[in-house]
């Protein structure tokens, strides 16, 4: 992990700005009912998260082709979630107390051993890109 370096005040570090950035977006397609949770989770998973390990947003755009993203983005971001209050979704759970894997009830049911493999899974992932991170600094 390397500390960023902010050029001005902002609310919010640089990588929980863009992680919910994400979210707001990942919430308005399954509150639009393009797709469910699982199939949101799945695509990150499976996609952009594996990308964005490796080339941060701006190297993406540059790899892919700034008239691709031009192109797209012309259409794209008026599509996309402007909301600027908490989606109906998540502020619904947090009102019946399903607050996600600590109440074991969130946008998914957390049973113990479910909750258990992910944070297993996730706790590997990590430890990968820390002997990785370790390994560039020898």
């Amino acid at each position: 992990k390397r500390p960023a370096v902010l050029r001005k005040e902002a609310n919010g570090f640089i990588a929980n700005r863009l992680q919910f950035a994400l979210l707001r977006e990942a919430l308005h397609i399954v509150e639009s009912g393009v797709a469910s949770m699982e199939e949101v989770d799945e695509a990150v998973k499976s996609s952009i998260g594996r990308r964005l390990a490796d080339t941060g947003p701006f190297e993406t755009a540059d790899l892919g082709g700034l008239d691709v993203f031009s192109s797209i983005a012309s259409y794209l971001f008026a599509d996309l979630s402007a909301d600027t209050k908490p989606p109906r979704l998540l502020t619904e759970k947090v009102r019946e107390g399903l607050l996600g894997a600590k109440t074991g009830q969130g946008l998914y049911n957390w049973e113990p051993e479910r909750k258990k493999e992910v944070l297993e899974a996730r706790t590997r992932t990590l430890v990968h890109f820390l002997r990785q991170d370790r390994a560039e600094i020898k």
